[in-house]
């Protein structure tokens, strides 16, 4: 039986069969991978249990043929992120986008290591930090997904002319097409100097609001239009 050693973390688990569970990985080297850890709900495996909760980084062992595999060996590297509140809304969110859009065993290495980077930029925060402070994390987090995917619009360019963003016109974002000129009273006419900003990973107020509309916009044609889970309950929590 084919065995494979990989690296991530606990996007998500459910309930499979009687006493096992289907887990949800995500890893470097595999994108998004599924494995059965048998047994995981049974008395005698809480050790189990323990290790495969999302935000848990382990090093694991993956056996079998098929495109679900079987779950082997499972350590921790290290302990869970210690997130509370608006951070760990924030984290369910990344994992629920992550969960619908990332088509299983495709690498992605660069989201991978933006998603660790985010992770350690939300636990430096305070629970109820502002969320002037959070965005920029989750605006970023999108950005390299939407990348990754092949799905970011080009940021730097006018998509009818070529010609370099001018900070002092305004665009319209259509998706997978990317930015047209537009008038200024135009509804969701986006500023140049937005469009700038973002593309440099500077989130100016205007610039976050803006990259929120346009994140948004862009992962529609990839998660579809049905309510994320984590998205209404950090809504809910924040009172937004």
């Amino acid at each position: 039986m084919a065995k494979l050693q990989a690296r991530g973390y606990v996007l998500h688990t459910r309930a499979y069969r009687e006493t096992s569970v289907i887990v949800e990985f995500f890893t470097p080297q595999f994108g998004r991978i599924s494995a059965v850890a048998k047994g995981a709900r049974g008395s005698g495996k809480s050790d189990r249990k323990s290790l495969l909760q999302p935000l848990q980084l382990l090093s694991f062992e993956l056996a079998g043929r098929s495109q679900l595999k079987n779950l082997g060996i499972a350590e921790a590297i290290r302990n869970p992120w210690p997130l509370r509140g608006n951070c760990l809304y924030s984290a369910f969110y990344m994992n629920e986008l992550l969960m619908r859009a990332l088509p299983e065993t495709e690498p992605v290495s660069l989201l991978f290591e933006q998603y660790q980077s985010s992770l350690e930029h939300l636990a430096s925060l305070s629970e109820n930090d502002s969320l002037v402070n959070i965005e920029p994390v989750l605006r970023s987090f999108e950005l390299m997904l939407l990348q990754e995917l092949g799905y970011l619009p080009d940021l730097a360019h006018d998509a009818q002319t070529g010609e370099h963003i001018d900070a002092n016109q305004h665009y319209t974002f259509i998706a997978e097409q990317g930015f047209l000129p537009c008038p200024s009273t135009q509804a969701y006419a986006i500023q140049g100097t937005d469009l700038i900003a973002i593309e440099a990973r500077e989130f100016t107020p205007s610039a976050r609001k803006t990259a929120k509309h346009i994140c948004r916009q862009a992962l529609l044609p990839i998660i579809g239009d049905k309510p994320l889970k984590s998205r209404e309950l950090f809504l809910s929590h924040t009172g937004q």
